[in-house]
């Protein structure tokens, strides 16, 4: 922050420490869109103040308080945070993306999506998430906090509280959740899938139809939890070692995007009889294995390989197949009512999507007595884009 703008910010804010005392010559602290980027203060009172779409990124605001402020849209990527106080505040549509919040008080706070007008008068608007994603939240409290929709994808929230949150539809895949609480938080068709939960507290918390592929609740305590139509691990502990540990490897390939782990290969294996129940091993290879009786219901198995893989008396129920190569496995007797064989969209490393969808190949498979009732069944034999 230039020196200028940093001595023109403070005298703003040395006003406006006047107005929430309520003192002579106090104005409240308006700014709209300013650029605070890269700014270090430490403990100033800014509460109740009114900064819509600021950028504040790669700031270091150590205790700082926003609370009950208007900060609907604003960008605190990078910046250093911890201690902040943001009860009550507006945060629809803010951009906290990596960002330091360790111990932030997130109480009461407003993190729903931003509709944000791009074009005014052309109807042209951007619905933002409300986004933490890999932010650093250990010890951080939205006790009460409306979060729903939004993004914490493989954000670090050990030990945090999130107790009565309203966290509908919000993505916290590959979070680290351990020893956090959800006492009372509204989780309905959250997904949570490859998240830590070891230690965390889910009770009497609403899971319904929430994801939550590759994650034992065994070890976390959902004591009165509504879990009706959720997808998850029953047990993990009763898997293989061997299973388990090509288990782990391969959550942490997906959480990281190919940078760590590996992707699971159990090409050849004797896996008769294993349940992967809500199991996501998309990208996986089974190629040649054997999974008679295998119960892969309600698992993630896109793009995976199981080209000469025997799946005969195997149950597939729900399970999602798009763009899996199939072809000269045998399905013969197999459970899959309700299966998705349906085509996947392509998209670059990036996650932009490329416009190109990969279809599912089930050319020479064996489906003689295979139940697929209710599925959505789109291959093309041999494969290819459409």
């Amino acid at each position: 922050m230039a020196d200028e703008k940093l001595v023109s910010f403070l005298k703003q804010v040395r006003d406006h420490l006047l107005y929430v005392k309520s003192r002579p010559g106090g104005v409240r602290l308006q700014l709209r869109g300013a650029d605070l980027s890269h700014m270090q203060i430490k403990g100033f009172n800014l509460s109740s103040a009114v900064l819509p779409q600021c950028d504040f990124s790669s700031s270091h605001l150590e205790e700082v308080s926003f609370a009950m402020s208007d900060l609907f849209g604003a960008n605190f990527s990078g910046a250093a945070l911890p201690g902040a106080n943001f009860q009550k505040a507006d945060l629809r549509g803010v951009n906290f993306l990596k960002a330091n919040l360790r111990r932030a008080d997130f109480e009461g706070a407003d993190l729903r999506p931003g509709q944000i007008v791009n074009a005014p008068g052309k109807g042209q608007e951007v619905k933002n998430r409300s986004s933490l994603q890999e932010a650093q939240l250990d010890g951080a409290s939205f006790k009460g906090a409306d979060m729903s929709h939004a993004d914490l994808t493989n954000a670090a929230a050990a030990g945090g509280n999130f107790s009565a949150a309203n966290l509908f539809s919000a993505n916290l895949s590959g979070a680290d959740l351990g020893d956090a609480n959800f006492s009372g938080a509204k989780l309905k068709k959250a997904v949570i899938n490859g998240a830590n939960v070891a230690g965390a507290c889910f009770k009497n918390a609403d899971l319904r139809e929430a994801l939550m592929r590759n994650v034992d609740l065994s070890a976390a305590d959902v004591s009165g939890a509504n879990l009706q139509g959720a997808v998850f691990l029953k047990d993990q502990g009763k898997l293989p070692a061997e299973v388990r540990e090509i288990l782990a490897a391969h959550i942490q390939w997906i959480n990281t995007g190919g940078r760590k782990g590996a992707r699971a290969d159990f090409s050849g294996k004797d896996l008769t009889g294993v349940d992967l129940t809500a199991s996501d091993l998309s990208g996986a290879v089974f190629r040649g294995a054997r999974l008679d009786g295998a119960s892969l219901s309600n698992a993630y198995l896109a793009l995976a390989d199981f080209r000469e893989a025997s799946l005969r008396q195997a149950r597939l129920d729900q399970a999602i197949l798009c763009g899996a190569n199939l072809a000269g496995a045998d399905l013969s007797q197999a459970q899959a009512a309700g299966v998705d064989l349906g085509p996947i969209d392509l998209r670059r490393p990036d996650g932009a999507p490329t416009g190109k969808k990969w279809p599912a190949d089930l050319s020479g498979a064996k489906l003689e007595g295979a139940d697929l009732r209710a599925g959505y069944v789109k291959a093309i034999p041999g494969g290819g884009s459409e």
